[in-house]
C-alpha cells in the first residue's frame, strides 16, 4: 500500500470529528500499516474502535492503545529479512574462505545460520501475510449500516447487519457486491460501495482535508 502515513492520520481525524467512524478506521488502520509505531494514530484508531463497539452495545473499557515499541511496517520487515540474509551470506563466505577444520570456521559457519534461520522465518511470514491481504484484503465498513445477505445459490439465513466501522475480510466479487467473511468465514454478501478496501484509502483523503 503506497500513502502518507501523516495525511492519512490527519484524514482519520477529520473523520473522526465528524463522527464518520467507519471512514476513521480506515484511515488510520492504513496509517498505523505505514507506521506502526506512531502513537496518535494508535491512540486515536483506538478512540474510533472503542465508538464503533459501543454502537454495537458493547461495553467499551479505557482506550488502550497497542503498544508500538517494537512494531514494523511491511516495508521495514522486508528490510529487516534483506538485512538478515546478507549478513548470512557474509558469515557464509567467511566460512568458505578459512581452512578446513578450524575452530574459526565451525563458529564462521554456526554464525550463517542464525540469520538465515531468522531471514527465511520472515519471509516466509511476510509472503503468508501477503498471499492472505491479495486473497482476501482487509477492508472497513463505511455506511452507516450494510446488509450481508445470502448469495443466490446459498441456503437460506437471515442476513447479518454491520455497522460503520467494522473490519471484514472480502472474497468473491460479483457485479456491484461482493462476498464479506468475518473470521475467515463467509457471512454473505453486501454492497461494494458500503466498505473501503484499506489498501485503497489514500484515494479518499481529499475528502477529508483540514479546513
Amino acid at each position: 500500500m503506497t500513502g502518507d502515513a501523516s495525511v492519512l492520520y490527519n484524514a482519520g481525524t477529520v473523520a473522526l470529528q465528524q463522527g464518520k467512524l467507519g471512514e476513521a478506521v480506515a484511515f488510520l488502520a492504513a496509517a498505523r500499516r505505514i507506521d506502526p509505531r506512531a502513537e496518535d494514530a494508535a491512540r486515536n484508531l483506538g478512540l474510533a474502535e472503542a465508538r464503533v463497539a459501543s454502537g454495537r452495545g458493547e461495553e467499551a473499557g479505557p482506550v488502550r492503545p497497542p503498544a508500538t515499541g517494537l512494531a514494523l511496517s511491511i516495508g521495514e520487515a522486508w528490510w529487516l529479512a534483506a538485512i538478515l540474509l546478507f549478513l548470512a551470506a557474509i558469515a557464509r563466505a567467511a566460512w568458505a574462505l578459512r581452512p578446513r577444520k578450524t575452530p574459526q570456521r565451525a563458529v564462521a559457519r554456526a554464525i550463517a545460520i542464525v540469520p538465515a534461520a531468522a531471514g527465511v522465518v520472515v519471509v516466509t511470514w511476510l509472503t503468508i501475510a501477503a498471499l492472505g491481504e491479495n486473497a482476501h484484503p482487509e477492508a472497513v465498513v463505511v455506511a452507516p449500516l450494510l446488509e450481508a445477505r445470502r448469495g443466490p445459490d446459498e441456503p437460506n439465513r437471515s442476513p447479518v447487519l454491520l455497522r460503520a466501522g467494522e473490519r471484514v475480510r472480502l472474497g468473491r466479487a460479483t457485479g456491484a457486491d461482493v462476498e464479506v467473511r468475518l473470521g475467515g468465514t463467509p457471512i454473505g454478501w453486501a454492497a461494494r460501495e458500503g466498505l473501503w478496501r484499506i489498501s485503497d484509502t489514500p484515494r479518499y483523503t481529499e475528502q477529508f482535508e483540514s479546513r
